[in-house]
């Protein structure tokens, strides 16, 4: 077994590698759950069995909050919740919620008004998110299935 350390996860690192963002660009996360509704008040994050999506709001989405934006000179930093695909790369909801309860569409509020979009989901959802990039014109990330080992092996490299 390799002795091999790997540098701390570090989002700001993540995204300037991954993205090049430009000062002023907008960002946001996405996470996928079955009741999308539950991201009222972060209702979901009292259901223990949402691991990738509880890393989804303490390590990306409160990570941008807490200096990521700032550092690199981001906006927004949302999170929105759409309902769970039952398997990757099939077509996403146009609906979708904000913990201020607010439906959301993903085609009229999310897609036009991002440049960077952080889906962190159970499921891949690749495919629709490039289709809709190219439609849209912002650049994305899928990083279905996150954990402590991904965060600190392979997106610890980055």
């Amino acid at each position: 077994m390799s002795n091999r350390s790997f540098p701390p996860f570090s989002l700001s690192r993540l995204i300037k590698k991954t993205f090049e963002p430009q000062a002023g660009q907008r960002v946001c996360v996405l996470i996928d759950l079955k009741d999308p509704r539950d991201i009222k008040d972060f209702k979901f994050l009292q259901d223990a069995s949402l691991t990738v999506q509880k890393k989804a709001h303490d390590v990306f989405y409160q990570g941008l909050k807490n200096g990521v934006l700032d550092e690199l000179g981001l906006k927004g930093g949302e999170i929105y919740a759409y309902e769970l695909t039952g398997g990757s790369n099939l077509d996403l909801p146009d609906e979708a919620f904000a913990p201020d309860g607010r439906q959301l569409s993903f085609e009229k509020d999310i897609y036009p008004n991002y440049d960077l979009i952080l889906c962190v989901s159970t499921y891949s959802a690749t495919a629709p998110l490039t289709a809709s990039a190219k439609q849209h014109g912002f650049r994305g990330a899928t990083l279905h299935g996150v954990n402590d080992i991904i965060l600190i092996r392979p997106l610890g490299r980055l």
